[in-house]
């Protein structure tokens, strides 16, 4: 499972973030390439800490579901709900909105896997580990949404 914490995978969703432009037709779902580098960096500033999560009860939280839904099941196109603290930016500057979203990755990277980690809102409490995966993934997710 490909991580935020290996550099060259880190590397290899920054090469496509900069394809990215505010243009950027989606394949699917409701979000526009600006609202969706917001959502992307919200997600890695909730793991950060950065915006305060309130943690939900869900199946979610159980490891073993939570596990099949964040490795091995495709993740739907566009009917994912997303939770209120991963929609609280507002697009400003493209430029700026890329940066920041470049350096929230690096700084999840920095922090590492043995680093203090938030608890998730759907997922509960998640290990360094697995925040680096989903990051990842949901970094992923999005880019091929706008076929980056």
């Amino acid at each position: 499972m490909r991580t935020v914490f290996d550099p060259d995978a880190r590397h290899s969703l920054i090469v496509r973030l900069r394809s990215l432009s505010p243009e950027s037709q989606a394949r699917w779902g409701r979000m526009n390439a600006p609202q969706a580098l917001c959502h992307m960096a919200d997600q890695v500033r909730c793991a950060l800490g950065d915006i305060p999560t309130q943690p939900r009860r869900s199946i979610l939280n159980n490891r073993l579901i939570r596990f099949f839904a964040v490795h091995l099941l495709p993740w739907p196109k566009g009917r994912i709900p997303t939770v209120p603290e991963m929609l609280t930016a507002t697009p400003g500057v493209w430029e700026e909105d890329r940066s920041s979203l470049e350096a929230l990755l690096e700084r999840a990277a920095e922090r590492g896997e043995d680093g203090e980690w938030t608890e998730h809102p759907a997922f509960g409490r998640l290990s360094g580990r697995e925040w680096g995966w989903l990051i990842y993934k949901h970094t992923d997710y999005h880019l091929r949404q706008f076929r980056a």
